[in-house]
């Protein structure tokens, strides 16, 4: 048979056998939750109504699916001052009130997972911690509200009491993104832990009872482990641009190669290329020729890559039919 069981803030299912007993059920619940044996529970339901052994089986049968709460047991003496001395009306009026009000702020204490039987003074030192727990807190939760998801995340809490492996997930990606966008690509252990501290302090149901600070499964700084150290690492691996492969440019061999005119002289366009070429066909002097050769390489070029033109060449240029050495023009 499996019961579900609170205690504190979180919830767990025990399972028993058939026929089991009252006192087993109060070995099998300090197993399951650590506690030590020497501990004395006492139990509630839903109502809060306290669940005597006489009533504790009959009470299952007819509710199987009903959550029990299970507390540590507060000792009468916590409650009877009386029982070692014999002060005034007055003073003992005082006295009782006083213990009531302790006991009842220890059980809340309880509640909210803090132990009991604090000084005043433990309490005041903890004050800083429990500022920078709210104020976690808020960051995670205006984190939340302002990024799409969000809301459907605490929403989902506030119905549940808990989160779905999903919802979890999508919880993570979300404070990594806005954790990024806040303090870069790679935070620092103090902001992720704060993180963390949020992330638990919002959603109590979280907290791990059985590590440290209760949130190392979130990020636990010495190890550098967790769900938000995880998603960190995966953020970080898919924006690290690679340098991309430059694709070698083929070139065409042969004929077809385009040569440049880099180490020729200036090169002759438009009506000083036609008085060039003319030049050409008239000139005796082969220097002079050579020259007006190399600057005018390039329309050749223009010609011999033109297939409609290519014949062209030698009507154009006829120099190279007579003139000795211009072959390294021709192309």
């Amino acid at each position: 048979m499996l019961l579900k069981v609170k205690y504190l803030n979180v919830k767990k299912y025990i399972k028993l056998h058939a026929g089991f007993t009252y006192l087993e059920f109060i070995s099998e619940a300090k197993t399951k939750f650590g506690l030590p044996d020497a501990a004395d529970l006492d139990i509630f339901d839903e109502t809060d109504t306290a669940v005597e052994e006489d009533i504790f089986l009959e009470l299952l049968e007819a509710q199987p699916d009903l959550c029990l709460t299970i507390r540590e047991k507060i000792s009468d003496e916590d409650f009877c001052p009386l029982a070692h001395s014999t002060p005034s009306s007055s003073d003992t009026l005082s006295s009782l009130t006083d213990t009531i009000s302790l006991s009842s702020s220890d059980s809340d204490l309880r509640e909210k997972g803090i132990p009991a039987g604090r000084s005043r003074s433990s309490k005041d030192s903890s004050a800083p911690n429990v500022s920078v727990s709210e104020a976690a807190k808020e960051m995670v939760k205006n984190a939340l509200t302002r990024k799409p998801g969000g809301e459907e995340i605490l929403e989902e809490y506030n119905a549940e009491n808990s989160l779905s492996h999903r919802t979890r997930r999508q919880l993570v990606n979300i404070l990594a993104s806005d954790m990024t966008e806040r303090h870069g690509r790679i935070p620092s252990r103090k902001q992720k832990e704060k993180y963390a501290l949020g992330i638990i302090t919002l959603f109590p149901s979280l907290k791990d009872p059985f590590s440290p600070n209760g949130y190392e499964h979130f990020y636990d700084g010495v190890k550098g482990t967790g769900y938000v150290a995880w998603r960190l690492k995966t953020m970080s691996r898919s924006t690290t641009k690679r340098p991309v492969k430059e694709v070698p440019v083929h070139q065409e061999q042969g004929p077809k190669r385009r040569r440049l005119a880099t180490t020729l002289p200036q090169q002759l366009d438009g009506d000083a290329c036609k008085e060039a070429i003319s030049f050409l066909v008239h000139s005796p002097d082969e220097a002079s020729v050579f020259q007006k050769m190399k600057m005018t390489f390039q329309h050749r070029q223009d010609l011999v890559h033109d297939p409609q033109r290519t014949a062209d060449v030698f009507k154009t240029f006829p120099r190279f039919l007579d003139v000795k050495s211009l072959d390294i023009f021709n192309c």
